[in-house]
């Protein structure tokens, strides 16, 4: 556990679940950082302030991810989504929150070192434990097959494999740092470069600064604090590499492709074997650096819909090249090259277009199942699902329509949650289910292609690829959810099944004063053994029993984990005072007891059938 060398404060936020997502407890700094007090629901998604955050938790709780870096409160956070089982089922899941800068700073520097490796150290030890465990297993059972193959040990050894393959795979997985979702606003590029270089008045005086910016009117759109945070960086950057002073070199140009920025030092360089890990958290030339802020940089562009490129020679200098979609003045007006677009105002005029248009594209729709897939709309009909969609509009177009503008996380899973569990007690098929949903996903391009071939609105690649992959991502969550909440309901179902069934499967039948009677019928197999025990047990408790006779008579065969269950039984009814009689022991079992060297005690008798057991029963009630 991080604590702080001057208390015992933990420096980490938690949150303990269930694995529906209901709080159950948080500490104060999960509470401050993510909790929202605008509701009083222990709903985990009820409950958080950032969108943002709710997507990246949905994405751990459909399983794509175990930890991601998101910034809050302008800091960096490293959250770990952790999930604690018990007998193989989730018990609980965990949420812990660190403080990156906190981390990094929270010792002296020449103890940082040591505690950091001792950190990685912790790390590397759970790891190892992570992937021990499955690969000892399957050191064991392949010792095992070469005694004697077995098929069940072959599918044990697979299966512990692909979990340590899976762990190791989670843990070469990593996360971007990312942002709050600022809005999107329309601003001049060079008008922002100049605000920052007057930042920077001080630290220019000993370094001849180069300006150039061919069109200074040149505008774009994106999160302005980001973009501004991401040049600060880079020019900061630039400033401190030249410490015995240099040149900066500031340069602005557009073309029909977008607006391009320049920065280039003359200072030190880097190496062309570091190049590529420019933009990875944590990774520092700097010997007091913390590795972050240039992964901020390449995020902030990426995620604006730019690109950023490095190059570097070492002694001469480093120059960043950065390029974003340029956007029109208010008159739309363009003169040469290729024409561009405000993508905001695209995207209200495109929901409203989807908006109007839902129930024809849900009549295309539901025309193009019936055309290709008429099994599917047959089976619709007969159980007035059809109708619904006819009624309601198809839910893919609906909650694109709803959430173009702003993705709202909570309400697409409540949706989701909604229909997953229609389905589920309609028995509707799963498979069936995503066929439609994949259907309706080309019936929305086809409304996406129709909306920009008859309006005036145009899409640079850049923005084709972030409308296709943000559709895509609403579609995907829409998807997730319904089918994580249909198999949650299906399990429910079938835990309350076999639970029913667990209890039938085991009638303990007073026969007389304090006299009991289980008779066991069919085959039982070892999850069945151990359920006859423990509401064995506690029926024996209830009941007062002296005396419980079990009739074996009815089980075609035994193997030998059931009878040491069984025999368990037995010596757990001693314990409560209460003897045992055994009835219609097979051959097959008394020899499978001779091998396990089951011997019979005195507090346990054996009879051939039941009725001779009843015939002493009876006896036993008349002396009493």
């Amino acid at each position: 556990m991080i604590k702080s060398p001057a208390s015992n404060e933990a420096l980490y936020g938690l949150i303990e679940m269930t694995p529906d997502g209901t709080i159950q407890k948080v500490n104060s700094i999960g509470k401050s950082l993510i909790i929202s007090e605008d509701s009083s629901s222990n709903y985990l998604f009820h409950r958080i302030k950032n969108n943002e955050l709710k997507a990246k938790l949905h994405e751990c709780f459909m399983g794509k991810c175990n930890e991601f870096i998101l910034v809050v409160d302008t800091q960096p956070h490293f959250f770990l989504f952790h999930r604690t089982f018990k007998d193989e089922k989730l018990e609980k899941i965990h949420i812990f929150i660190f403080n990156v800068n906190q981390l990094q700073n929270m010792h002296e520097h020449n103890n940082w070192n040591n505690h950091l490796l001792s950190s990685i150290g912790e790390m590397a030890a759970g790891i190892a434990h992570e992937v021990r465990n499955p690969l000892t297993a399957v050191k064991g059972f392949l010792q095992l097959m070469e005694q004697n193959y077995n098929q069940e040990y072959s599918q044990i050894a697979q299966s512990e494999l692909d979990r340590a393959i899976q762990t190791l795979n989670d843990l070469m997985s990593v996360s971007k740092p990312e942002f709050f979702q600022e809005q999107h606003t329309t601003f001049n590029l060079c008008a922002l470069i100049d605000a920052i270089l007057l930042l920077f008045q001080n630290q220019l005086y000993h370094i001849h600064l180069i300006r150039k910016f061919s069109h200074d009117q040149a505008m774009v759109t994106g999160r302005k604090d980001q973009i501004k945070k991401a040049l600060f960086n880079l020019i900061k950057n630039a400033i401190e590499a030249m410490n015995d002073g240099g040149t900066l070199v500031v340069e602005q140009y557009e073309d029909p492709l977008g607006v391009h920025i320049s920065i280039s030092d003359t200072g030190i360089g880097i190496p062309k074997d570091k190049l590529r890990l420019l933009g990875t958290p944590f990774f520092t030339l700097k010997q007091d650096g913390k590795g972050m802020g240039l992964a901020q940089v390449f995020n902030a562009i990426q995620s604006n819909n730019g690109s950023i490129r490095v190059k570097s020679e070492p002694g001469q200098g480093t120059t960043f090249f950065l390029s974003f979609a340029k956007t029109n003045h208010p008159s739309n007006t363009f003169i040469g090259g290729l024409p561009m677009i405000n993508a905001v105002h695209s995207k209200v005029e495109l929901a409203q277009f989807l908006k109007d248009n839902l129930d024809f594209y849900t009549n295309e729709w539901i025309q193009y199942l019936q055309k290709t897939k008429g099994y599917l709309t047959a089976f619709m009909k007969e159980n007035q699902i059809l109708e619904e969609y006819e009624a309601e509009g198809n839910p893919i177009i609906k909650v694109v329509t709803e959430n173009i503008l702003e993705l709202k996380t909570e309400e697409i899973m409540e949706q989701a949650k909604v229909s997953g569990g229609q389905s589920a007690r309609t028995d509707f098929p799963i498979h069936l289910s995503l066929e439609l949903f994949q259907s309706a996903r080309g019936i929305i391009w086809n409304a996406i292609k129709a909306f920009y071939s008859e309006s005036n609105h145009s899409l640079s690649t850049e923005e084709f690829f972030a409308l296709e992959r943000y559709v895509n991502d609403i579609i995907d969550l829409y998807i997730d959810s319904h089918t994580a909440y249909y198999v949650s309901y299906k399990d429910e179902l079938l835990k309350i099944h076999r639970e029913t069934v667990d209890e039938l499967s085991v009638p303990i039948i007073p026969i007389a004063e304090r006299i009991c009677i289980l008779p066991v019928v069919g085959n039982v197999d070892t999850y069945r053994a151990k359920k006859i025990r423990e509401k064995t047990l506690i029926k024996v408790k209830e009941l007062k029993a002296e005396k419980l006779i079990i009739d074996l008579s009815g089980v075609p065969y035994i193997d030998t984990s059931v009878v040491n269950h069984l025999f368990k039984i037995v010596k757990g009814i001693k314990l409560l005072g209460c003897s045992t009689i055994l009835t219609g022991i097979s051959p097959d079992t008394a020899d499978t007891m001779i091998e396990l060297g089951i011997e019979i005690d005195n507090g346990v008798k054996t009879m051939s059938d039941l009725q001779q057991a009843l015939q002493e029963m009876q006896e036993f009630a008349i002396g009493k």
